[in-house]
């Protein structure tokens, strides 16, 4: 048996002996040194070894709440007010004690283009660059500094990370995974729509997005009814388990969009960055279906279990094959069919 673990044995050995108010001294103590780990495991023992005693139990929640508003990050608070300013003293204590901050040198990257990212950055000084990959070189595509979010499109969405993001001066940060997030449903229910709702308004991202023409596929896009077909591959490029299909939005020679019906939002966030085979099938041309290889790169998710699955083709479709698709052209456009 390790020493942690022998540890541990001790520890719950004295807890079980502990009484209520024995244990209402240890939370307070814990509390009062900042341990609020400590003193949130306490309180649960006292509510599991004593669950009438609600006057102890809310008086010993009061006194781990003072103490964490007591040590917040005064010249955090300062330039979030506006998030913190909306929610009540537990919620913002518990969106405090989530994150974790950090001093980082220049040239550190917080995010990657293309990538899975897992982690939401507010800014309380410093400057931040968000960048994107053109022709080769990175292009600017927005300047953040003091009160400015950094990942709020791909830790609110299912999406790969639309822009890069890296440290241009000495910046201070906090940050917030998206499982410390998802742990305020059960203690702070509420929470994590008010903290998505602020990114929404306040986030730069999108505009940046928008004034570059990062949200534009490379190619036209065009409707075009159908099925598609994907089988997700492994990572020697064989064929897996996991099949499904929906029906086509739209079709570009770079990549499409189809609606697929999931009854799990954990399930369709694990079809991101996955690599699949689809086979396309055109309710106007009823021929052998068409054969690709994508990558899922966002799944939006809409009402009733309903998502959109975005790709991004591996290999473009050819112009020449791409033109004989039913799509529904544009007067400017004909198909060769």
């Amino acid at each position: 048996m390790s020493k942690e673990e022998q540890n541990q044995l001790n520890s719950e050995a004295v807890e079980e002996n502990l009484t209520s108010d024995d244990l209402a001294a240890a939370i307070s103590k814990a509390a009062l040194a900042g341990n609020f780990n400590e003193a949130d495991a306490l309180r649960e023992r006292l509510i599991k070894i004593d669950p009438v005693n609600l006057k102890l139990i809310v008086s010993t929640g009061e006194i781990i709440e003072d103490q964490k508003t007591k040590l917040l990050d005064k010249d955090h608070l300062a330039v979030w007010d506006a998030l913190y300013g909306d929610l009540t003293e537990e919620e913002s204590n518990g969106l405090f004690y989530s994150m974790e901050s950090a001093l980082l040198d220049t040239n550190k990257l917080l995010q990657v283009q293309g990538k899975i990212s897992n982690r939401l950055f507010f800014i309380d000084n410093g400057k931040v660059a968000l960048f994107y990959r053109k022709d080769g070189k990175n292009m600017i595509a927005a300047q953040l500094g003091r009160g400015d979010i950094v990942g709020e499109s791909s830790f609110f969405e299912i999406s790969l990370c639309p822009l890069s993001a890296a440290t241009q001066a000495e910046t201070k940060l906090y940050s917030l995974t998206r499982s410390a997030a998802e742990a305020w449903q059960e203690v702070h229910p509420g929470l994590y729509e008010k903290v998505a709702e602020f990114c929404r308004k306040q986030g730069k991202s999108g505009e940046a997005i928008a004034a570059n023409e990062l949200d534009r596929r490379s190619t036209r896009r065009h409707p075009i009814s159908g099925v598609a077909g994907a089988v997700v591959l492994q990572k020697d490029g064989s064929p897996g388990a996991n099949r499904f299909k929906g029906g086509l939005s739209d079709i570009s020679q770079s990549g499409l969009c189809f609606d697929i019906k999931c009854s799990r939002q954990e399930t369709a966030r694990a079809l991101l960055a996955a690599e699949v085979e689809l086979a396309l099938e055109f309710d106007e041309r009823p021929q052998a279906p068409l054969q690709i290889k994508g990558q899922i790169t966002k799944v939006g998710f809409h009402l009733h279990n309903d998502y959109s699955v975005h790709v991004k083709f591996i290999e473009p479709i050819a112009e020449s094959t791409f033109k004989t698709l039913p799509c529904q052209w544009p007067e400017d456009e004909e198909s060769d069919e």
